[in-house]
């Protein structure tokens, strides 16, 4: 009896694939199994002594391990700073050795930018501590003296410099601060008062704008005073001895000065060497109130009128 062709590749092939398999587990059962790792104990050290006894077994103290100090780590240098990059590497230097930098162009040109550049240079000229066309604040003037008579500021004190001060006053030079109009007025009625009373005439300088101090009769009173002669002027203006005086007190109706600005001079001569004294109030118009200082004059019901 013959086997088919086939019958008998089958039977090769199972005892081909029984023959691998049963070598692959010799091979397995041959290998020696791996052990596994023993963990180390650690081994304590105790301290030399002889310990204390209990319970048959002899107790010693655990020796700490020994401590290393730490070591010092050397300093490491420091690195030198980046190189800045020039903002365009494709730009040519300038003469300082730095690059030129792009200018935007905003689509007006470079003749646009170049009139914006001469625009600010100008305002900044004109801004600046040099030659510079400053706005000046306009001066804050006197509530209570017209201007058409006196400069004074608010505080009723001229803008210029003092010329002399005393313990009684600060000097001021008419020059700037009276106008020339009220001036005459004022002296030509002192000398007028100064021949009714025998007196010598006032000499038309030096003219000065007094400012009583805090500590006087009338602290604050703004005066004219001229002088019969150069030996009376440094009397009064250096010493404060002010024997020969040719005086007049702006005396303002209005201490306010919301209502009017009339101010009434009110007129003071004296004489050491004659021992006189005359007082007289003239009005904003220019007539004599009587021979008397003007708030005696403008105050009837005062007690000693």
């Amino acid at each position: 009896m013959k086997l088919p062709p086939s019958f008998l590749s089958s039977v090769l092939l199972c005892v081909l694939v029984f023959s691998l398999s049963g070598q692959s587990t010799l091979v397995q059962a041959s290998e020696p199994k791996k052990q596994e790792p023993t963990k180390e104990e650690k081994k304590l050290k105790y301290v030399e002594e002889e310990g204390e006894e209990a319970r048959g077994y002899t107790y010693k103290r655990v020796a700490k391990d020994p401590f290393e100090e730490p070591k010092p780590v050397p300093k490491e240098e420091p690195k030198p700073p980046p190189k800045a990059e020039p903002k365009d590497p494709h730009a040519k230097p300038d003469a300082h050795g730095k690059p030129e930098e792009k200018k935007k162009d905003d689509g007006h040109g470079d003749g646009h930018d170049a009139k914006k550049e001469e625009k600010k240079k100008d305002d900044k000229k004109k801004n600046d501590g040099h030659g510079k066309e400053s706005k000046k604040e306009a001066p804050v003037l006197s509530q209570l003296y017209s201007t058409d008579i006196i400069k004074l500021d608010v505080n009723n004190r001229p803008f210029t410099a003092i010329a002399r001060s005393t313990k009684m006053a600060d000097y001021y030079l008419c020059r700037d601060v009276v106008t020339t109009k009220y001036k005459t007025i004022v002296f030509n009625e002192m000398n007028t008062f100064a021949d009714r009373m025998g007196l010598p005439r006032a000499q038309d300088k030096p003219c000065m704008v007094k400012i009583a101090k805090p500590n006087t009769k009338f602290p604050g009173a703004v005066y004219i005073e001229f002088y019969p002669n150069q030996k009376a002027a440094v009397a009064c203006m250096h010493l404060g001895e002010c024997g020969a005086t040719r005086l007049v007190m702006l005396f303002p109706k209005d201490k306010t000065g919301k209502h009017s600005q009339d101010i009434y001079r009110s007129y003071v001569l004296t004489d050491e060497n004659k021992y006189q004294r005359g007082a007289f109030c003239v009005s904003p118009q220019g007539q004599l109130l009587g021979e008397k200082n003007c708030y005696v004059a403008l105050n009837p019901d005062w007690l000693f009128n």
